[in-house]
């Protein structure tokens, strides 16, 4: 709240004139206050300590008014636009499924830690995950800082005095190599042969594989450019849309084994020629990677295809992101550098790729101790 010091005539009194907070009806309610006869600078002071109760005031009137429920549709519908559509998907489902079933009818003003710790033993009491109950509490916190900060509809961000939940990271247990090659074998013939087959040997997500069109894939030099990633999204009638890659880092090129550059040529002209049979009734999309009808292949369909097939050959529980981890968990073991796994995986550093994927390299020191000890020491022994 702003508010402007003057001085009536000869007098040395302050007034402060300020926009105090408006009725219902009202353009605007100025309201001016004596302060009394002090310095200039006493007088600035004095005038931040009334603005500030006022700002106050105001902030409790507001909050007192407003429930949990209709302060968290604000905040998602003014915040929407900025959000990418899965993480306001996200924050949507959070507050409806999770939050405002157990404190929607609180006030805001009269919300608590006890109230928050209310909602986690909920999420808790569903047998839903740790991870699950971070993901809520971070929702909260977010809400809460834009109401500070923002709207300047509360004082504190109430989730900053809650510890919390302990996050839950899954450590991946990665395919060897016997287990793809059967996998790989076990696909033949079918849709998923050459996805998974690339899929393996490039470490690309499901995303950008499904996203992949032929016009970023240079067979002549053995490389893919990830140019986008395909996404589930309720924000959209058809229920996927194309996006940008996850990070600036995702944004890469990928070189090709040639192996894989035959396996693409080759599933190009099965392609061709299932188009060209199919006349008017296929799209033509540029996607590599598509339903019968050309039409992008929506990605949780994709994953439940593979997840029948890895069932069907008693690989239950495997998922298509594991041949992800697979690959970079086989590329680190073979010696190949933290920073070139990095690039080729799209993670934003090389942090994310060690902290992921450090038992992938745990033997990799001593491999390297024993070969020095052998080169230095074994002539000695001699």
């Amino acid at each position: 709240m702003e508010g402007h010091l003057y001085q009536r005539g000869k007098s040395k009194i302050w007034y402060l004139l300020y926009d105090a907070p408006l009725s219902n009806g009202e353009k605007r309610n100025l309201r001016s206050v004596r302060i009394g006869k002090m310095s200039k600078s006493e007088a600035d002071a004095k005038k931040r300590e009334i603005l500030s109760k006022v700002d106050k005031g105001v902030v409790r009137e507001r909050a007192a008014s407003m429930s949990v429920d209709q302060f968290l549709s604000s905040w998602l519908d003014a915040t929407r636009h900025r959000l990418a559509p899965r993480t306001a998907e996200r924050y949507a489902s959070i507050v409806q499924l999770h939050v405002v079933p157990i404190v929607g009818n609180v006030k805001l003003s009269k919300l608590a830690p006890e109230h928050l710790r209310k909602v986690y033993r909920a999420v808790h009491d569903k047998g839903l995950s740790n991870q699950t109950c971070l993901h809520v509490h971070r929702a909260l916190h977010t809400a809460l800082q834009y109401g500070v900060r923002e709207e300047r509809i509360l004082n504190e961000n109430v989730a900053s005095r809650v510890k919390a939940p302990a996050s839950e990271k899954r450590e991946p247990t990665p395919m060897n190599r016997e287990q793809i090659r059967f996998l790989i074998g076990v696909a033949k013939d079918t849709r998923l042969e050459v996805p998974v087959a690339l899929a393996a040997v490039t470490g690309l997500r499901r995303g950008e594989l499904l996203a992949l069109r032929w016009q970023h894939a240079d067979l002549d030099k053995g490389s893919l450019f990830v140019a986008e990633s395909l996404e589930h999204s309720r924000a959209t009638s058809q229920r996927i849309r194309f996006k940008g890659p996850k990070s600036r880092a995702s944004r890469r090129v990928i070189p090709l084994a040639p192996e894989c550059v035959a396996l693409l040529r080759a599933h190009k002209e099965q392609q061709d020629d299932e188009m060209a049979r199919a006349g008017t009734a296929y799209t033509d999309n540029d996607l590599v990677f598509h339903n019968a009808d050309g039409q992008p292949w929506p990605p949780d369909t994709f994953s439940m295809q593979f997840a029948k097939l890895a069932k069907s050959v008693g690989m239950q529980g495997f998922r298509f992101h594991d041949l992800r981890h697979a690959f970079a968990s086989i590329a680190l073991a073979d010696g190949v550098s933290i920073k070139e796994v990095q690039t080729l995986m799209g993670h934003s550093s090389p942090v994310v790729t060690l902290s992921v994927y450090a038992r992938s390299i745990e033997g990799l020191g001593r491999q390297a101790v024993n070969e020095l000890a052998r080169s230095l020491l074994a002539s000695e022994r001699a």
